[in-house]
């Protein structure tokens, strides 16, 4: 059974992130986000993916960073990440959880 497309534009709006800004959390080209938007193409299973990491990522982290801090925090690299970048994680199963934990433990206020 085939999952749900995620809605790119609603994603996007709701996050206030332009389409640029959307590219390079997902690594591809803002013509790409366009027309992903205007149902003209379809995103590529990888981009796919990395929608749906980033649309769950988005919900774990909910009100408690707000939308205009989204873009500077997928780009920051974390220590507490070994470094790596938000946006980094969002191709791999196993960086992906990792970061999933991080948020969650400073919602919680668990950073130590």
């Amino acid at each position: 059974m085939a999952k749900a497309t995620i809605d790119v534009k609603k994603l996007r709006n709701k996050t206030h992130l332009s389409q640029e800004q959307l590219a390079r959390i997902l690594r591809t080209s803002w013509v790409s986000v366009s027309r992903w938007e205007r149902h003209v193409a379809r995103p590529s299973t990888n981009a796919e993916t990395r929608i749906r990491r980033l649309s769950e990522l988005l919900t774990r982290i909910g009100a408690a960073l707000p939308p205009e801090e989204i873009p500077r925090f997928m780009e920051t690299p974390q220590p507490l990440l070994r470094g790596y970048r938000p946006v980094e994680l969002l191709e791999s199963d196993y960086g992906f959880g990792d970061l999933l934990a991080f948020v969650d433990a400073a919602k919680s206020g668990d950073m130590a």
